[in-house]
């Protein structure tokens, strides 16, 4: 079974270590909204305004597969170019 590793990126990295074992790609990018949904529910304080939070999936060899990212926004912010 694949090794998956999370890395949370909240304006400080965080590496996975350990990694968790999935059976395939779809199954990782599953848990990463589950986990990205998860953290934020349990760390209120990152939904901030101009706040950015992003969790990226990587394989066991290393390479980024995909990233969750979420960016608040607040009501009359513009968009950045």
């Amino acid at each position: 079974m694949p090794r998956y590793f999370f890395d949370i990126d909240n304006h400080k990295c965080v590496n996975d270590d350990e990694g968790t074992d999935l059976a395939d790609d779809e199954e990782a990018r599953v848990q990463a909204v589950i986990f990205a949904g998860d953290y934020l529910s349990d760390h209120p304080a990152v939904a901030r305004h101009g706040a950015r939070f992003r969790v990226a999936v990587r394989n066991d060899e290393g390479s980024v597969l995909l990233a969750v990212a979420v960016m608040i926004d607040e009501p009359g912010d513009t968009p950045a170019a």
